[in-house]
């Protein structure tokens, strides 16, 4: 790396990605570099804005550098936050540097789509954060980087299983478990063979063939270590055949079976696996997440907003009512596009949801009705919605009237249509994992 690289990096991350990059790719990475810091200052910013932080007593236009900022602000147990942010700014910088696809909009694959999302988390200042990672490693792993990925297959004799697991990953009366390499290298698990696998927008989750494989990274991705509990793994079918019930209007991509490797008698949180049944397009269809859906050819926004509203409200708002409340957030939906108009709906990743106390369920997932609520709007209504109106070229105040007119008359209606809109204080949770405060945007449905 030559002294021009060394002054333009501003944290050890950043010098350590250059450094580790081959030539063309470094100076890629140090162009992006800027706007990687204003990228994430901007996130801060909004963090500021709305969320129960503490006291900003520093002017943050001062400040180009989102580490500099938050050093600056000296907030009690912060260093973590700023580890997280340091890696965030190299993370996306160096996710500006993938090529951009070249297969047309409509003609992509679910996994094309799922790569084309470069920035990550658009709200979240981790957004790239991974914790641990090398420039290496971001471009092994990343999605944006659309590497082939090949999953280690632990022949594990000492395992538990639950579901349909399927007879292609047994070996006898053991388990070929789905390891992701970068965490079979770390825990030095045998292997017995490979699984070639595409890297989807969590990146921890991968498509393999007939399936999405979801498997353990003990990494701080984004705002958590991705480990998988044996809590999880052993309600992952049960939570998805609840849902099968439960849900009308949408369809889920169900848990088809969940596996982990036992030590000391328990499902090891570092060695687990969900088995998801891949989607599969209808003819004609494109299908996305609608993190994808930015770029899209979309000439009648309203028309196609109203579309997807009637497709997402009235099924979301009426599980509300039935004490349900999914993470409808924009990379838990995938959108079915036919002749570019949404046809259909699939909601995806089932360990978030919230359900009113009711046996059968684990307790983990049991919340009040307060805590349903504001799931519900502050993953689909105050990101996706949002993030969905502000990307359509319309008149905002336009957009919002027509999701208005899908709300159906449920208890939670007024309080959707009238008073401010929970949203995920993504910067305080990080601050403070623990957390049970919320931030609030402007309800947008008041004129």
């Amino acid at each position: 790396m030559c002294q021009d690289q060394i002054i333009l990096t501003q944290t050890p991350v950043e010098s350590e990605f250059a450094a580790a990059l081959d030539g063309t790719r470094a100076e890629r990475f140090i162009a992006a570099l800027p706007g990687a810091r204003a990228a994430i200052l901007a996130r801060l910013r909004r963090a500021f804005a709305i969320e129960p932080l503490p006291q900003v007593s520093v002017d943050p236009a001062g400040y180009s550098h989102p580490v500099d900022l938050l050093t600056a602000l000296r907030w009690p147990r912060s260093e973590s936050l700023i580890t997280e942010v340091a890696c965030s700014v190299a993370g996306l910088a160096l996710s500006r540097t993938a090529s951009p696809l070249t297969t047309p909009f409509a003609q992509r694959s679910l996994e094309e789509h799922e790569q084309s999302v470069v920035d990550g988390h658009p709200l979240h200042p981790c957004c790239r954060n991974r914790t641990g990672f090398t420039a290496a490693d971001h471009l092994a792993y990343g999605p944006e980087h659309r590497p082939v990925v090949p999953l280690r297959l632990h022949p594990a004799a000492r395992h538990v299983v639950f579901g349909d697991w399927p007879d292609e990953l047994r070996d006898g009366e053991r388990i070929l478990l789905p390891v992701h390499p970068w965490q079979a290298d770390r825990l030095g698990v045998t292997t017995a063979g490979t699984l070639d696998a595409s890297p989807l927008m969590a990146l921890r989750t991968l498509s393999a063939g007939a399936w999405h494989v979801k498997t353990t990274l003990s990494a701080q991705i984004t705002s958590a270590v991705r480990d998988i509990s044996g809590g999880s793994i052993a309600t992952a079918t049960t939570v998805s055949d609840f849902l099968d019930g439960a849900v009308e209007g949408i369809e889920l991509q169900h848990n088809r079976a969940s596996a982990a490797v036992l030590t000391d008698g328990e499902p090891d949180r570092r060695l687990g696996v969900i088995l998801r049944d891949r989607p599969v397009p209808h003819e004609g269809e494109t299908l996305l997440p609608l993190a994808a859906l930015r770029g899209a050819p979309i000439t009648d926004p309203i028309g196609w907003l109203a579309e997807f509203a009637e497709l997402t409200v009235p099924p979301l708002m009426t599980l509300l009512a039935r004490g349900v409340a999914l993470e409808a957030h924009e990379q838990n939906l995938l959108v079915g596009l036919v002749g570019g108009r949404p046809s259909r709906v699939i909601y995806r990743d089932l360990a978030d949801i919230r359900v009113s106390p009711r046996a059968g369920l684990p307790e983990r997932l049991h919340a009040n009705p307060e805590a349903l609520r504001a799931k519900t709007f502050a993953t689909f209504f105050a990101t996706a919605l949002t993030g969905l109106v502000d990307a359509l070229d319309a008149p905002a105040a336009d957009l919002w009237d027509v999701v208005a007119r899908t709300v159906p008359d449920t208890p939670d209606r007024h309080a959707l249509l009238h008073d401010p809109l929970p949203a995920k204080p993504l910067t305080l949770m990080r601050l403070d994992p623990e957390t049970t405060k919320w931030a609030y945007l402007p309800n947008p449905f008041r004129p």
